[in-house]
């Protein structure tokens, strides 16, 4: 089994950014810091085929996300983060019932200079997920049925931030999982908090 493709993009990416940090204006030295981030935005999911009780094709939905990381950023750039996420895709208009999707995770990153107060991110990372629904029963791997699936795995997240000032940056973080059931994506508006 080789390198999944995922792992391969961000390496890609942090190389190619490597050079817009030798170009960025020098920074004045900074201190590590804890912060809390607070998030929401739009996620796409997708239960591939014959995951989903009487659903013979894949569902395709689009879900509000919300959730909250917390981490710690070194004077260098290097970023641990643990946090936790819901997307909910309420059934208005659909007929196989609400789905949520919740994600507890751990992440590496790097936050590259792109310009100036600019940051570029690119984070890996392992998150523990559970898939519910409310109407429809999910098959786990063995093809027994259940109201809520879990599982792990790896993922890829890119971020883009502004600093306002030494302790608060806003910014846009896009997440991509590929998960047993099918794949979460999401795109959220993200403000971090250091002290």
């Amino acid at each position: 089994m080789g390198i999944p493709k995922e792992w391969i993009v961000v390496a890609m990416l942090a190389a190619a950014t490597a050079q817009a940090q030798d170009e960025a204006p020098a920074a004045r030295p900074d201190r590590a810091m804890v912060y809390i981030a607070p998030y929401t935005g739009l996620a796409h999911l997708r239960v591939d085929r014959g995951l989903m009780y009487q659903q013979d094709d894949a569902v395709k939905v689009d879900a509000i996300e919300f959730g909250v990381a917390v981490g710690f950023r070194a004077s260098f750039g290097l970023m641990l983060e643990i946090g936790r996420s819901n997307a909910l895709h309420a059934n208005w208009l659909d007929d196989h019932g609400d789905i949520e999707l919740k994600h507890a995770y751990g992440s590496v990153g790097w936050r590259l200079p792109v310009g100036e107060k600019w940051y570029f991110t690119p984070r890996i990372g392992r998150a523990h997920w559970e898939l519910s629904s409310s109407h429809r029963w999910l098959f786990d791997g063995e093809g027994e049925r259940h109201y809520e699936i879990d599982g792990w795995e790896n993922f890829w997240e890119l971020g883009l931030t502004h600093d306002i000032n030494r302790h608060i940056s806003m910014g846009l973080n896009f997440k991509d999982v590929n998960q047993d059931f099918g794949h979460a994506r999401s795109l959220n508006f993200v403000a971090s908090f250091a002290f």
